[in-house]
């Protein structure tokens, strides 16, 4: 990298449209705004020991910020010694070593750190991503589709309707905002579901939940949702499945699917079916949206599954990719 054109600084609480102004550019259909950057980094950074560093690459002249790193645990896999390394760089300035720079000296942060274990990915179409990957020493683990399902004119008549046959079983259908959105016992109770069901979710990593405080945080009070899209499966007062919808922001025409669970006594038993079935429904009433969106992992074929029944067509695939490292210190 030239360092009379670019310069590279800390990150500071000013970066943050900067860098989405570079997420949206660089998948502008799954962009990460600023708001989302924020307010993740608060909920890393809230508990101590636990980092979340970050330094913006900016063009000299201009001021104008043309690239973001950043080297972070992971909240849903997190280890004092594993961290996700990230260098995102303005398209119009690639090729000039601006994400290498990045990447070298965040790099350089885990090895002070004494980390085992970097994680990282790419979009499976970007060649230059997934050469930098190779020619850093990351491996591919798995891949993660993105899916897309086009409502308009859909047809769900192959899929079946089982609201009854769950009723009839003692299963019922209804929402978070039917249950009372802002009632503590019911965020407790969704909480309690969540950190279960994700349990066997595939990762990289091994499964830390999240804190009641800082799933709050991150998933009900999030501006994304949409409580009466947030479709809950109840036997008498315990929750046993969700399927949950939010808002895409700067996407008004779509609904993503956040997270779908079922716990493990009440799988195999079509409720994730019925409540996905639910979702699609109450997106294609609403005369609003026209997309839903998703992602899965390539570990988790049941849910795929039901996706691909449902209409979902894949349309980008994430690579997900290790590297370990030597320890620096014995």
């Amino acid at each position: 990298m030239d360092l009379v054109t670019y310069t590279i600084r800390p990150f500071v609480e000013s970066d943050y449209d900067g860098g989405a102004r570079i997420n949206a550019l660089i998948d502008p259909e799954h962009p990460e705004t600023a708001e989302e950057s924020r307010r993740w980094a608060d909920v890393i950074t809230g508990t101590p020991g636990r980092l979340m560093h970050k330094l913006v690459a900016e063009e000299a002249r201009s001021g104008q910020t043309v690239g973001w790193g950043g080297l972070t645990h992971v909240l849903w896999s997190y280890h004092p010694d594993k961290y996700y390394i990230r260098a995102a760089v303005d398209p119009a300035h690639r090729g000039r070593g601006i994400g290498q720079e990045l990447y070298t000296r965040l790099e350089k942060e885990a090895f002070d750190r004494n980390a085992v274990c970097l994680w990282s990915g790419a979009r499976e179409d970007d060649d230059a991503g997934v050469r930098f990957l190779d020619r850093h020493g990351f491996l591919t683990l798995r891949k993660i589709w993105l899916s897309r399902l086009d409502l308009t004119g859909l047809d769900l008549s192959s899929f079946p309707d089982r609201s009854r046959d769950l009723q009839d079983r003692g299963i019922r259908i209804t929402t978070v905002a039917a249950e009372g959105f802002h009632r503590s016992e019911v965020q407790r109770r969704v909480y309690d579901l969540v950190r279960v069901t994700a349990e066997d979710v595939p990762r990289v990593g091994e499964y830390t939940p999240a804190t009641f405080e800082e799933f709050v945080a991150l998933e009900l009070q999030e501006p994304k949702i949409l409580p009466d899209a947030f479709f809950l499966a109840c036997q008498g007062e315990e929750y046993v499945g969700l399927t949950s919808l939010q808002r895409e922001p700067g996407l008004s025409d779509t609904l993503g699917i956040s997270f779908t669970g079922t716990l493990p006594n009440f799988r195999g038993q079509g409720i994730a079916s019925e409540l996905k079935r639910q979702a699609v429904e109450y997106a294609r009433t609403q005369g609003t949206y026209r997309y839903i969106i998703t992602g899965n992992d390539s570990l988790n074929p049941r849910i795929w599954a039901i996706n691909e029944k449902l209409g979902f067509r894949r349309e980008q695939t994430w690579l997900s990719a290790e590297k370990s490292l030597p320890r620096s210190q014995p």
